[in-house]
């Protein structure tokens, strides 16, 4: 079932080994981040931690990311924060179902596909600043060094 939604989503998914952060630098920035979000909610003795995980959680998936230009909760829903977006506008029209379905799919599609071009460009961003400070070994056949 695991591999089928994964196919559906075109998720690809990957392997690494485990007590091996660095293979997954990105995942462990995000895991950092969001306990210095949840350091925020916590009393000193750390013990209620796990009743204020939803409100990290949203504050964590609520600003836009600069890779991708949306939000967390926008690409996994479809649509912005409803408390945030009560705050900036009207509220919006009632759909029916199939008007919801299909706006939701051509959203998300959009959605995704522009953060996926943002996240190639900010890639391509990183590797550009990390190659400045390379050099480029230029190797010859019969080279030993």
């Amino acid at each position: 079932m695991f591999k089928n939604t994964c196919k559906l989503l075109k998720i690809k998914k990957i392997k690494s080994t485990a007590f091996h952060p660095e293979s997954q630098g990105s995942i462990e920035n995000s895991h950092r981040v969001f306990a210095e979000y949840l350091q925020h909610y916590m009393k000193e003795d750390q013990m209620n931690w796990d009743k204020w995980v939803p409100f990290a959680a949203y504050t964590y998936n609520t600003p836009e990311l600069s890779a991708t230009v949306y939000t967390p909760f926008e690409l996994m829903f479809g649509h912005p924060s409803s408390l945030l977006s009560a705050l900036r506008s009207e509220p919006s029209r009632l759909y029916n179902y199939d008007d919801y379905v299909s706006e939701l799919k051509v959203r998300l599609q959009t959605a995704y596909h522009v953060a996926e071009n943002n996240l190639i460009a900010s890639k391509v961003q990183s590797k550009d600043y990390y190659d400045k400070g390379t050099e480029v070994m230029k190797m010859e056949v019969g080279d030993k060094d």
